[in-house]
């Protein structure tokens, strides 16, 4: 029988969830629930990789993960989770704009990548859709 690994902080346990080669992006808590967004490539274009963690009894411990945006359980009866929206940007951009359910948010971005969450969300009939970036102090909008 396997021990799940635990850690006291998210932040330890998001370190351990990959090489050092792979540069943590962000990290992000909201109750017992953790998300890291990773870049698992060390040179060239970046290969994003989305893990959730789970805290319980005090300590978190590695969940699921996914190579792609989406949504994810984070309640037992399984009606609420996180909606998550990333990317890499454009080289000079500094804000990007993410449509979802009728309106339109707005982030800086960070470490190459952009990024969007809406916690304590049902499973989403539509998906969050990239709009715009802020590129060089003029919004771009993407295809």
């Amino acid at each position: 029988m396997s021990r799940i690994v635990t850690f006291e902080t998210l932040d330890e346990a998001a370190r351990a969830s990959f090489p050092a080669s792979c540069r943590l992006v962000a990290l992000h808590e909201h109750g017992d629930t953790g998300f890291a967004l990773f870049n698992t490539r060390e040179i060239g274009a970046p290969y994003l990789y989305e893990v959730y963690f789970d805290r319980q009894d005090g300590r978190w411990s590695e969940g699921s993960s996914s190579n792609g945006p989406g949504w994810h359980r984070t309640d037992s009866d399984g009606e609420r989770g996180v909606v998550s929206k990333w990317g890499e940007v454009p080289r000079g951009a500094d804000r990007a704009q993410v449509e979802f359910r009728g309106r339109v948010w707005e982030e800086p971005v960070a470490n190459d990548a952009y990024l969007f969450l809406w916690w304590d969300e049902p499973s989403p009939k539509e998906h969050p859709e990239l709009v715009a970036f802020r590129v060089d102090g003029e919004w771009v909008r993407q295809p």
